[in-house]
C-alpha cells in the first residue's frame, strides 16, 4: 500500500511540474490569435533587426527614415523616402530577408519641401516667430 501511494504521488507531482512548465512557455491565452508566444515575440524582434540591418547595408539607399515592425513573420514598413524607387527597393530588400513571410509597405513619399531641406546644404531652419 505504501509503495502504491509513493508511485501515485510521484505521478501527480510529475504531472503538475510538466503542466506548469508547459503553461509557463505560452502566453496567457493561446486561443486568441492576436497573442504571441515568448519565442515568437523574440523571433519577430530578431527578424525586425535583420530587416533594419539589411536596409542599412544597402549601397545605394540607407533608408534612415524607414521604421520596421514585425508580427508573426509579417513585416510592416513605415516612414518616409524620397522616391517611389526607394519605396519599391525597400520592399524588395525586405522580402529577400530569410524568415519574412509578408511585407506591408506603408512607406510614404516625402513632400517636395522636405526633400529640398534634406538635400540643400545651405538650408537653415527658419527662426521661430517671436512676439
Amino acid at each position: 500500500m505504501k509503495k502504491q501511494f509513493i508511485t501515485w504521488a510521484g505521478v501527480v507531482v510529475t504531472s503538475v511540474v510538466a503542466s506548469t512548465a508547459f503553461v509557463g512557455c505560452a502566453t496567457s491565452d493561446d486561443r486568441d490569435s492576436h497573442k504571441r508566444t515568448t519565442g515568437r515575440y523574440i523571433d519577430d524582434k530578431v527578424l525586425a533587426q535583420k530587416v533594419r540591418s539589411t536596409l542599412g547595408d544597402n549601397d545605394i539607399y540607407k533608408f534612415p527614415d524607414v521604421k520596421v515592425n514585425t508580427y508573426k513573420g509579417s513585416v510592416q514598413l513605415s516612414g518616409f523616402v524620397d522616391s517611389t524607387e526607394q519605396k519599391r527597393k525597400a520592399e524588395e530588400i525586405s522580402r529577400n530577408v530569410p524568415g519574412v513571410y509578408n511585407v506591408d509597405n506603408s512607406i510614404s513619399l516625402k513632400s517636395d519641401t522636405e526633400r529640398v531641406r534634406d538635400t540643400d546644404p545651405n538650408y537653415r531652419n527658419p527662426a521661430p516667430n517671436t512676439p
